[in-house]
């Protein structure tokens, strides 16, 4: 049986010191544009979120993978 791409193959984990929240993205580039959204949040003070990391779905593997950890609190940007 062969597996599609999920209509939102992106996701954000936005760990939070109570638990990971995640959102879904349709591409690539509206994942990473979250990721600054979510990054004025932080500076703003209206977020709680500590580490931001992107996955992709892998088709073939039906799973979650790592792309890349994006940016954590403490981080110069």
């Amino acid at each position: 049986m062969t597996q599609k791409k999920p209509s939102q193959p992106w996701r954000l984990v936005l760990t939070t010191p109570g638990a990971p929240v995640y959102t879904k993205h349709r591409s690539k580039p509206a994942a990473y544009r979250a990721v600054e959204v979510e990054k004025e949040h932080v500076k703003a003070g209206t977020s709680r979120v500590v580490r931001i990391a992107v996955e992709q779905w892998d088709v073939d593997g039906q799973r979650w993978v790592r792309y890349e950890n994006v940016w954590a609190k403490g981080d110069e940007d």
